[in-house]
């Protein structure tokens, strides 16, 4: 599902009581203030130096010089010692910075987001400015063809875009608008308005890729093997998500680069040799992370955990890794980790009945739902049908699977009904994103997010124009150009950067050493090698039905329930390195 559809908690880890901490490490929780800048950056004041004289000095002592000046005496010939005086104060100007000052964006919220802001010089560079998605630059004098996909006068890129109005043939539509006009309304302006990139225009190729049936891996390689082999993609975008292993055949197989919003397997991360780049967490850093802050926490002391997960390939085995496995080895009872078939499909419901009789008779009482936007309610009525009730479980999740993705979430309520969303309502993710900070008092739409809806909105050839304030009626279409103008612009960088003439190699390692990038809702992300997935921090965040705050997520069939909504409950503090 598109990853993109984008009461106070008190946060405490002290140990006051000596318990042993967990083996691995746990992410800080210590909650910074977000909102206040750091208030002790003063200058420091210029330091008055006092030299006493010596006896005999060994250096020329006169400042001014004399009328007729002369060579400066030495300690064996000069003929008069000159008469110093009690104390000099020697008072140093600054020197003047060469080159222009920094270009820094000052982020309002402050906090660990003024702090990530000022590690970004934006300087004059044609695809990192606050105000502009590009500016027009100077055409590279000499471009020669390079590489396959680079020629002298054209780069190309492909957008292998998920079908994900397909869903709504069984109920599960999402309106994320159009992601592939948002891209290229972005692709046509960056050609004519800013020249392209060095003077090389994009060739923007969009492959459509289905998302129901049952040989859907087939049909994501065959879309792996169009992008590289027929349209020479040089870097592969998407925004609407697109998992399993046709990953590998674009970034191993074919050595390709793949910027996404997808959250990837770590061992897909490690074999891509830095050609993956996620805009999430890795499935293992976004279950082990929530599993480690949980377990510092002490929420799962006594607790009997239950987990099931999908046989989607890749999925299984990240859940083991890094959620399974964490928890085990930090003394949590895990007492069921069963594996849930899907037949090739997404929808993930055999063994279901098993594995649900097995929670029942080993008493678990935690439940990390890990499962797709389809199987996760499908998995909750089974529970239904087999006696649990609002209360029996605490549930927790992270972005693994789109999770911590609104629209995909009320599909619990739509699809589950009342009752099962009243048996999810409380549920507690852990994610990076923002989501539903629109909700919270003091809200205002972040600068990046406000210039690429804007530029959308003003040439977007359906006139389409995606406001913050649609998120009010339950859409996904801001958010969506968000991603869109996220991804885009990181590969656009990495091209731009890599110089006149660039071979997908120099692409390549330029990619992976970007540094501080622009994200969705401005929320602090890098690159660098052996780090290629973005988010540089993390947060809590809650599940309701109905929702309490604000803008409750309206859902087909249940209008006058309240909605559904996702909301933060903590700060944003560093994720664990």
């Amino acid at each position: 599902m598109a990853a993109a559809c984008g009461g106070e908690v008190s946060v405490s880890v002290d140990d006051d009581e000596g318990t042993a901490a967990p083996t691995t490490a746990a992410p800080a929780v210590s909650e910074p203030d977000a909102d206040e800048p750091d208030d002790s950056g003063e200058a420091p004041a210029e330091e008055t130096t006092t030299t006493e004289p010596d006896d005999e000095p060994e250096a020329p002592a006169t400042t001014e010089p004399d009328d007729e000046p002369e060579a400066p005496a030495t300690t064996d010939e000069a003929d008069e010692e000159p008469e110093a005086s009690e104390e000099e104060t020697t008072t140093t100007e600054p020197a003047e910075p060469e080159g222009p000052p920094p270009n820094i964006y000052n982020d309002p919220r402050g906090g660990v987001f003024a702090e990530y802001q000022a590690s970004m010089d934006r300087g004059d560079h044609p695809f990192m400015q606050i105000d502009a998605f590009c500016n027009a630059h100077p055409a590279a004098a000499d471009r020669v063809a390079t590489d396959k996909g680079i020629e002298a006068d054209t780069i190309k890129i492909t957008h292998i875009r998920s079908k994900l109005e397909d869903f709504a043939a069984i109920g599960f539509g999402t309106d994320v608008g159009d992601p592939a006009e948002m891209f290229e309304t972005f692709v046509t302006y960056v050609n004519e308005q800013c020249g392209g990139i060095r003077g090389r225009m994009i060739d923007l190729h969009t492959i459509h890729v289905d998302v129901l049936g049952d040989q859907l891996d087939e049909i994501r390689n065959a879309a792996c093997i169009e992008a590289i082999e027929d349209n020479d993609a040089v870097i592969i975008v998407n925004s609407s998500g697109f998992q399993g292993s046709a990953t590998l055949c674009i970034v191993e197989e074919n050595e390709t680069a793949f910027v996404t919003v997808q959250p990837q397997p770590e061992e897909f991360m490690n074999r891509s040799g830095d050609r993956l780049i996620t805009m999430t967490p890795t499935a293992e850093e976004a279950l082990g992370w929530l599993a480690l802050d949980l377990i510092q926490r002490g929420e799962l002391d006594g607790k009997t955990v239950g987990i099931a997960a999908p046989d989607t390939p890749g999925q299984y085995e990240a859940v083991e890794a890094g959620l399974v496995n964490v928890l085990r080895d930090n003394g949590v009872n895990v007492a069921v980790f069963d594996k849930v078939g899907c037949g090739g499909t997404v929808a993930c419901t055999e063994g279901a009945v098993d594995t649900v009789g097995r929670f029942r008779s080993e008493g678990v009482d935690v439940i990390f739902n890990v499962f797709n936007v389809i199987s996760a309610p499908l998995f909750l009525v089974e529970m239904l049908n087999q006696g649990y009730q609002p209360g029996d479980v605490q549930f927790y999740a992270s972005d693994f699977n789109s999770q911590a993705a609104e629209i995909v979430a009320s599909k619990i309520l739509q699809f589950g009904g009342v009752e099962a969303a009243a048996l999810y309502n409380g549920a507690r993710i852990m994610d990076s994103r923002d989501v539903g900070a629109y909700r919270l008092e003091g809200y205002e739409p972040r600068a990046f997010n406000e210039m690429c809806t804007d530029l959308y909105g003003a040439y977007s050839p359906s006139g389409a124009n995606h406001e913050s304030e649609d998120r009010h009626d339950g859409n996904s279409r801001y958010g969506m150009v968000g991603s869109v103008c996220t991804v885009l612009r990181t590969a656009l960088r990495a091209l731009y950067d890599a110089g006149d003439n660039p071979t997908r190699a120099d692409v390549y390692a330029t990619l992976a050493n970007l540094g501080p990038i622009d994200t969705n809702e401005m929320v602090p992300g890098s690159i660098r090698p052996g780090k290629t997935r973005v988010p540089d921090v993390i947060h809590n965040l809650v599940w309701e039905f109905p929702c309490t705050k604000p803008y409750g997520l309206p859902v087909p069939g249940f209008e006058d329930s309240g909605g559904t909504c996702i909301y933060p409950i903590d700060e944003y503090r560093p994720a664990p390195s």
